[in-house]
């Protein structure tokens, strides 16, 4: 019995170990199949993160590919894929940048939409009721719709051989074209019916070719600019029906153009208002005038030597010469000349009146359009897109659109009356001296924007036009220093600088209540309550709480130190405001208040100058943070629950920030300040998005729609400015304006190796 029981016993211990052993093996195995797989795991994890950072790296070096690209189109269509591949703040920011060098831009034509060159389009020509573009090029003649500036069919049949200038017959019924010289034959003219595009007419020039082309005013006759190249050129007068020659010849002496950047440049003709005349400008220096009956000289000017571009003035008063990067004019009636050398970057290739005669836009080799001030004579703005010479320029018979030809193979279309810019200015007040910055407002609906006037006063503007709705709201009592919209978008609240209050209607624009002082000194600061029942203001007595129905007081809030600004919560029963710091201690102060309870909620301690905050303060929409800023360059963000200080934002806007605004789904904060500008900031990372974005010389304010898509800025200088800010609005407007997508060869070239996913379809 003992053996048998020690034996027992013994089987027990081994079987015990074995079990042990089987055990740690098992957990051994398990422990090495747990560590090969979190090993698998966190290779896959390292591989993917390695996969996005070398995605964002691309995403972000076809970014800034795209600000150095000279090809407009491309630049545009670079920086819209380098989102699609990764959309984030710097991305976004390059393609923000883009945009703004894009401003003036309607639509880029004649682009490589399907990888090939529609050819050079030397020469454009716009209908008489502006409705049809027509453009010449070596591929043929392209007429486009001038609304929708989609084009209108393929080439004309017929006429697709080295398109010279184009024209338009004073009642848009006939479209004269010049054909260049081909390896087949000579130039010619032709004459095509404008609504049929059949062909009316043709004529062989011989050895030259047409380079100008002009109906007279009457539409009787067309005068025909014939060249050959250093040949010398000459001008032929042509019945407009026929296309016979009437006439001699008129030979201008020294009428010639130039080479330049490898190619010739044509010398220009003006005809006279009452289309008696036509005028030339000779290399030996002249000016003349032409009698269209005689063919004879009637008048001389002298102007300097060399080639230079001409122009008239829409009344035949002023012509416009090109210097030596300037422009000369000449007052016809006397012959008094003005002028201003070293104004523009380079000779003018080609000088055109506005209609209206107050702008001379000049285009030049360097690529630029120069639109000058005929007053001044000096340049209000100057158009970057084209990437080579640019050519003929062409009004749109209101004025408000321009377009240019270039050597670069396409035709841009300008925004020269300024309702189609990416960021659309207007002027809301008149400039004045001093630091006083007039507030502006979107209405809840976005539909209305209100902007307080210089002395006094409120005005409504409609927000699409950007023109003035109604007459002004003066029954304010002052100089208006905020504004604040009610939740539900009827009612407006404003304070003055010198202590009143205003409450309006803003259906009827009449004054509800008011005014009512709220402050012995100033106010700065003006907020509705998201119920709209209650009214809080900033001043320099501290901030109080008023009945928004009878403007009667309610109570004080805090203290009676100074406060800059104040905003309620559109989430809680909560107001915020800035203010001074002690001078013992230091710093500027946030507090946020419970107003249900009339107690405070936290106070918020900057540790710097005791002024350093107090100027602007604003809730996210979600009510979850904070931003405030004052006399200093920082932006400080608290999350509201904790009183945690989450980062600070380094504007530098000099010495202050005068106002801020969250998008609606608080992933971005816009801020402006001292220096009239604005710029906006991506809140989860603290990065600055794009550059900033500017419209007046001095200090700003900004206000954001309530979709967030809109930034709207106000000037110390009484200028105005509407931006888009919607992120799809700017991928939109950047594919909109390129007017084509990447070619399968630039997709090689940029993006070698990715399936081809252009992200601006066809």
């Amino acid at each position: 019995m003992t053996e048998s029981r020690g034996a027992s016993e013994k089987e027990t211990k081994r079987v015990r170990r074995t079990n042990r052993r089987l055990r740690g093996l098992v957990v051994g195995v398990a422990v090495l199949l747990a560590v090969a797989v979190a090993g698998g795991i966190f290779a896959v994890i390292q591989r993917s993160e390695a996969r996005d950072a070398e995605t964002a790296q691309l995403a972000q070096r076809l970014g800034a590919q795209a600000l150095v690209e000279e090809d407009l189109d491309l630049s545009l269509l670079l920086a819209r894929q380098a989102v699609a591949i990764d959309d984030s703040p710097q991305t976004r920011g390059y393609l923000l940048a883009d945009l703004q060098r894009a401003d003036p831009v309607v639509r880029i034509l004649n682009g490589k939409k399907d990888g090939s060159d529609p050819g050079l389009g030397r020469a454009i020509a716009v209908s008489p009721g502006g409705t049809t573009l027509a453009i010449g090029a070596f591929a043929g003649l392209f007429l486009y719709d001038a609304r929708t500036l989609e084009q209108i069919g393929k080439p004309l049949p017929g006429v697709a051989d080295n398109l010279g200038p184009v024209a338009y017959s004073p009642d848009g019924k006939r479209l004269a074209v010049g054909v260049g010289l081909t390896i087949t034959g000579g130039g010619s003219l032709r004459l095509l019916d404008a609504r049929t595009r059949k062909q009316l007419a043709r004529v062989s020039l011989g050895g030259a070719e047409p380079t100008h082309v002009a109906f007279t005013k009457d539409g009787s006759q067309l005068a025909v600019v014939e060249t050959v190249h250093e040949g010398g050129s000459w001008i032929t007068m042509r019945d407009a029906a026929t296309l016979r020659q009437i006439g001699s010849r008129i030979e201008p002496r020294g009428f010639t153009g130039r080479w330049l950047s490898g190619w010739w440049i044509d010398p220009g003709i003006a005809l006279t208002p009452d289309s008696r005349s036509i005028v030339t400008a000779s290399t030996v220096g002249e000016l003349t005038w032409w009698d269209l009956e005689s063919h004879e000289k009637t008048r001389t000017l002298e102007i300097p030597e060399g080639y230079r571009a001409l122009a008239l003035s829409a009344d035949g008063r002023t012509a416009a010469i090109g210097l030596d990067d300037g422009i000369q004019l000449l007052d016809v009636p006397t012959g008094t000349a003005r002028e201003s050398r070293g104004t523009l970057a380079s000779n003018p290739i080609w000088l055109l009146f506005s209609p209206n005669g107050e702008i001379i836009v000049s285009t030049s080799r360097d690529s630029t359009v120069t639109l000058v001030d005929t007053r001044s004579l000096t340049p209000r703005e100057t158009l970057r897109g084209h990437s080579d010479s640019v050519w003929q320029p062409v009004f749109s018979p209101d004025g408000k659109t321009l377009y240019t030809a270039s050597a670069d193979g396409t035709t841009i279309v300008w925004d020269v009356g300024r309702e189609r810019r990416f960021g659309r200015p207007f002027t809301y007040e008149r400039d004045r001296e001093g630091l006083t910055v007039n507030p502006g407002k979107f209405s809840v609906d976005g539909r209305v924007i209100a902007v307080g006037l210089n002395d006094r006063g409120i005005r409504l503007w409609d927000a699409s036009r950007l023109t003035p709705v109604g007459r002004p709201m003066l029954e304010t009592g002052g100089e208006v220093a905020d504004l604040g919209f009610s939740a539900e978008g009827r009612t407006l609240a404003a304070v003055t600088e010198n202590g009143l209050a205003t409450i309006w209607d803003l259906e009827s624009q009449s004054l509800r209540t008011g005014p009512f002082r709220v402050d012995q000194e100033s106010a700065g600061g003006v907020s509705i309550s998201a119920d709209g029942t209650m009214l809080a203001t900033a001043g320099r007595s501290g901030v109080k709480l008023w009945d928004v129905a009878t403007g009667s007081v309610l109570g004080r809030i805090g203290d009676r130190r100074a406060a800059g600004d104040v905003a309620f919560s559109p989430a809680e029963s909560l107001v915020a405001f800035v203010r001074e710091g002690f001078q013992q201690t230091g710093g500027g102060e946030v507090e946020i208040w419970d107003v249900s309870r009339r107690s405070r909620v936290t106070k918020l301690l900057i540790v710097d100058d005791p002024w350093a905050i107090g100027w602007a303060i604003a809730f996210s929409p979600d009510g979850r943070l904070l931003a405030a800023s004052g006399l200093d360059s920082l932006v400080h963000l608290w999350d509201v629950r904790t009183g945690k200080l989450l980062r600070e934002l380094e504007q530098n806007v000099g010495n202050a920030v005068h106002a801020l605004a969250f998008t609606p789904d608080s992933s971005t904060i816009a801020i402006s300040g001292s220096d009239g500008f604005a710029s906006l900031w991506d809140v989860a990372t603290g990065a600055k998005i794009g550059p900033r974005l500017g419209v007046g010389s001095r200090e700003a304010k900004l206000d954001l729609s309530s979709d967030g898509s809109r930034l709207l800025m106000t000037n110390g200088d009484g200028k105005g400015a509407v931006w888009d800010v919607d992120p799809e609005l700017w991928a939109q407007r950047a594919c909109t304006l390129a007017n084509r997508t990447l070619t399968r060869d630039e997709w090689e070239e940029f993006l070698a190796g990715r399936p081809y996913e252009p992200a601006c379809a066809t």
